[in-house]
C-alpha cells in the first residue's frame, strides 16, 4: 500500500502542478489579452474562463451525498477505532466526570477555568465541560468521551461549507463540502479526544458568523463573539492569537466602514464577558498571584507551569526560535512531514500531499475574486494560523491546528480557479481526491487502526477490568505504561477506566461504585514492576496490571496472566 500510495502520489502532484501551471498561464494570457488587446479576448486556444454552475436540486442532492459520506466515515466504528484510549483524552474525561458529579476537577477545584493537567503543562477546559453534558446523561464511556470532539467537528465542517459558500458562491461550497468530507486532518481529529482539537471548529464557527454580521445583519456579529470567547476555553495559544485576530479584522474593516464603532464595542463586550476568567487566569500566573475563586468559577494559580517555555518571546534566543519554529511551520503546513502517529497517516499528510499546488493558485483566486471585502476574513483565517506557528515553539500539528481551516480555503480556492479556468478538469480532479479519499478511509480503519491502538495504551482497560474483577484489597498497576516511571499517565488511564468517583479519588471518601474499599491512595500502588516489588507484595491481597514484558516477575502456579494486547492482569489463583 505504501508503496502504492507514493508512487500515485508522485503522479497526482506534478499532473496538479502541471494543471495548476496551465490555468495560471491561461489566466495570465486573458488578462494581457483584456489590458493590450481588447478585441482579441479569451486566453490559451480551447480554453475559456467557464462558470461553475448546476441545476439546484442536483446541486443539493450531491451535498447530500457528501455529508452523509462524511458523516458516515465519522461515526463507523466509532469509540472502538481508534482502539484504547489517549492520556489526555482520558484526564479531560476524568475531570469531566468530577465536574458532571461535583461541579469540581478531579482535585476538588470548583468550576475551574483551566484545568491542572498534569501541573507543570495545563489543559483547557472546554472539552472536559463539554464530556461532563454526556456524563451526566450517558456515564463515562470512550464515546461519551469523545462524542463532543465528533460533534464539534462536524460543526466546523458545515461553518467551513457555509462560510465559502456564502463567500464565493455555491460551486466553491461543493468543492468545499466535498474537500472537509475526506480531508485527512479533520477526518482523524474527529474520533479522538484532545482538548486543543476543539480551537479550529469553535474559530470556524466565529468566522461564519462574523461573515453573516459583516455581509447580513450585525447581530450575527455578536454571536460570533461567543465563539471566539469559547476560543479562549480550546487551547492554551489563544491568548496571543484570538486577541491578536480579532483586533486586527476590528482595525481593517472600521477602515473600511463595514462596521461601526459602537458595533466594535459590543462585540468587544460579548467577547469579554465570555473569555475574561481564562484571561485573568492566564494574567494570575503570570504575575504569580494567589487563586481566585468565585461562586461560579475558579481562576487558579499553577504553581509548576512551564507553557511559557513553548512560546517564542520567552525563549532564552529569541531569534535561534523563530528560525526553527519557521522550519516546524513549514513541515506541518506545506511539506506535511510526518507528524506524530495519532495526527497524520503516513502518506495522506494533513491535506492529502498532492495539494499544495492548489493553495498557490488559491490565492490568485482570491485577490481577482469580485465577492465583497468579507473574503478577507480568509486571509485573516490563514495569517492567523501562521502567526501561531511562528509564536509557539516547535509546532506540531495539534499545536498548529487554528492553521488547518486557512489552508483548507486556499486549497477549494486553487481548484475552483483550476475549474473555472480549464473546465474539464472537475473531473479529474474528483477522481484525485475520490481514490485517495477511498485509500485514506481504507488505511485508517485496518493497517492504521491496528498500528494507533498500541498509542493509546490498547488493552490497559481490559486489564485492570480484569484485575478488579479478582476483588483483591490492592492493586498494582505498571508505571510505565508510556515509558520507564511515567506513573501519571498510568494513573489517569486508571481512573478513566476505573471511572472513579473524584472524592474517593480525593480520599473524602472510603467507597467507590457502592463497595466499601480501602483508601484511594492505599488501593492503588503505581509502580514499575520488579522482582522486589513482587515478592514484597505477594504476601498481600493483590492483583496486578503489567506490561507483556514483566510477565516473568510472576510464579504461574501461583497467578493466572491473562494477556490484553501489550498489558497482562496477574491476578492469584
Amino acid at each position: 500500500m505504501e508503496n502504492t500510495l507514493s508512487i500515485l502520489n508522485n503522479i497526482f502532484f506534478w499532473v496538479i502542478f502541471a494543471t495548476v501551471a496551465l490555468a495560471l498561464i491561461n489566466y495570465a494570457v486573458r488578462k494581457y489579452n483584456a489590458r493590450i488587446l481588447p478585441n482579441k479576448g479569451g486566453g490559451l486556444k480551447c480554453f475559456s474562463l467557464s462558470e461553475f454552475s448546476m441545476n439546484d436540486k442536483i446541486y443539493y442532492l450531491i451535498i447530500a451525498a457528501v455529508v452523509i459520506i462524511g458523516i458516515g466515515i465519522r461515526v463507523w466504528q466509532f469509540g472502538s477505532v481508534p482502539g484504547g484510549f489517549n492520556q489526555d483524552g482520558a484526564m479531560a474525561a476524568v475531570d469531566g466526570k468530577a465536574i458532571a458529579d461535583y461541579g469540581t476537577d478531579r482535585f476538588g477545584t470548583w468550576l475551574p477555568a483551566h484545568l491542572y493537567a498534569w501541573g507543570y503543562g495545563q489543559m483547557s477546559s472546554l472539552l472536559s465541560y463539554l464530556i461532563a453534558i454526556f456524563v451526566k446523561f450517558f456515564g463515562l464511556t470512550p464515546i461519551t468521551a469523545r462524542l463532543p470532539q465528533l460533534i464539534m467537528s462536524i460543526a466546523g465542517g458545515v461553518f467551513f461549507y457555509l462560510f465559502i459558500r456564502d463567500i464565493f458562491g455555491k460551486g466553491a461550497g461543493l468543492i468545499a463540502a466535498v474537500f472537509v468530507a475526506i480531508n485527512p486532518w479533520h477526518f482523524i481529529q474527529s474520533r479522538w479526544a484532545l482538548d486543543c482539537n476543539l480551537l479550529p471548529h469553535f474559530f470556524m464557527g466565529g468566522l461564519y458568523f462574523l461573515n453573516k454580521g459583516l455581509t447580513k445583519r450585525r447581530r450575527y456579529t455578536f454571536i460570533s463573539m461567543i465563539f471566539f470567547g469559547l476560543c479562549m476555553y480550546c487551547y492554551g495559544i489563544t491568548i496571543y492569537t484570538i486577541p491578536v485576530f480579532l483586533l486586527a479584522v476590528c482595525i481593517y474593516y472600521l477602515i473600511k466602514k463595514r462596521i461601526n464603532w459602537k458595533d466594535a464595542l459590543i462585540s468587544a463586550g460579548v467577547y469579554l464577558i465570555i473569555a475574561w476568567p481564562f484571561l485573568l487566569t492566564m494574567f494570575i500566573n503570570f504575575m504569580k498571584w494567589d487563586t481566585i475563586k468565585l461562586p461560579f468559577v475558579t481562576m487558579q494559580y499553577f504553581s509548576g507551569s512551564v507553557r511559557s517555555n513553548d512560546i517564542l518571546l520567552f525563549s532564552d534566543e529569541p531569534f535561534k526560535q523563530l528560525i526553527l519554529n519557521v522550519k516546524s511551520l513549514l513541515n506541518t503546513t506545506l511539506y506535511q512531514k510526518k507528524d506524530l502517529p495519532w495526527n497524520d497517516i503516513v502518506g495522506f499528510g494533513t491535506m492529502f500531499l498532492c495539494s499544495m499546488p492548489f493553495v498557490f493558485a488559491g490565492f490568485v483566486e482570491l485577490f481577482r475574486n469580485k465577492t465583497d471585502g468579507a473574503k478577507g476574513l480568509v486571509l485573516f483565517a490563514l495569517l492567523t494560523g501562521v502567526w501561531a506557528g511562528l509564536l509557539t515553539n516547535g509546532v506540531n500539528v495539534n499545536r498548529i491546528n487554528i492553521v488547518y481551516y486557512g489552508l483548507m480555503m486556499f486549497v477549494v480556492l486553487g481548484v475552483y480557479f483550476t475549474i473555472k479556468e480549464i473546465k474539464y478538469t472537475k473531473w479529474s480532479t474528483l477522481c484525485v481526491y475520490a481514490i485517495l479519499g477511498i485509500m485514506l478511509v481504507s488505511t485508517y480503519f485496518t493497517t492504521y487502526a491496528d498500528s494507533i491502538k498500541y498509542q493509546f495504551y490498547y488493552g490497559f482497560g481490559d486489564a485492570l477490568s480484569a484485575a478488579e474483577q479478582a476483588d483483591t484489597e490492592k492493586i498494582y498497576v505498571t508505571a510505565d505504561a508510556q515509558g520507564k516511571g511515567y506513573s501519571q499517565v498510568s494513573e489517569i488511564l486508571t481512573l478513566f477506566y476505573d471511572e472513579t468517583d473524584a472524592e474517593y479519588f480525593q480520599g473524602k471518601k472510603n467507597d467507590d461504585h457502592g463497595k466499601e474499599l480501602l483508601p484511594y491512595r492505599q488501593r492503588f500502588t503505581y509502580v514499575s514492576m520488579s522482582s522486589d516489588v513482587v515478592a514484597r507484595s505477594q504476601n498481600e491481597d493483590a492483583a496486578y496490571v503489567i506490561l507483556k514484558s514483566d510477565v516473568n516477575y510472576f510464579d504461574s502456579t501461583k497467578y493466572n496472566i491473562i494477556q490484553f494486547g501489550n498489558f497482562c492482569a496477574v491476578v492469584p489463583r
